[in-house]
């Protein structure tokens, strides 16, 4: 058991980023959500967990029917035993994929990173547009939401693409 205990120790999660908005660039989240702000209660980094959430601003113009929010959560896999943090880090992706996302069901796709999932949605003429992904790459797992007020679902794609794009270069 000591064995298996050492090789445990020796092989942790690599840590996050100590400000995640920062390392991806708040200008992007102010860019994509509307009168953008960082939300406090969604953002934070612990370890190898790290999220950053930005949503409207509740004192925007009362008569403005603009909004939206983009969520980024990254959490990065250690070995745990025989199993390597990209195993551990796959099988996330799996379990991750199966659930329904804001967008709706998650859809298979090898467009973005190591492997991941999407989904993007919209309400039609100025209705709400939303989009998903799930996104592994090596050891690390990212959760990516985004919704705007009025928006298209290419335009939720365009965003979480982005939003991915940005972080996995963060966290290279």
């Amino acid at each position: 058991m000591k064995l298996l205990s050492t090789y445990e120790e020796s092989h942790p999660a690599a840590a996050a980023p100590p400000d995640l908005c920062a390392a991806i660039g708040t200008g992007l989240f102010e860019h994509l959500v509307p009168d953008g702000v960082p939300e406090p209660e969604g953002t934070y980094s612990s370890d190898s967990d790290a999220a950053c959430q930005y949503r409207t601003a509740k004192d925007r113009p009362i008569d403005s029917d603009t909004y939206g929010f983009s969520r980024v959560r990254l959490l990065r896999h250690g070995q745990v035993g025989w199993d390597s943090g990209a195993d551990r880090a796959a099988d996330a992706l799996a379990s991750s994929c199966a659930n329904t996302s804001l967008a709706g069901q998650l859809h298979t796709t090898s467009s973005l990173g190591d492997g991941a999932c999407t989904a993007y949605n919209d309400e039609g003429k100025d209705g709400t547009a939303t989009g998903s992904a799930v996104i592994r790459r090596g050891a690390d797992l990212l959760w990516v939401d985004y919704y705007t007020h009025p928006g298209t679902a290419g335009q939720a794609q365009q965003a979480v693409t982005e939003v991915t794009l940005a972080t996995l270069a963060a966290v290279h």
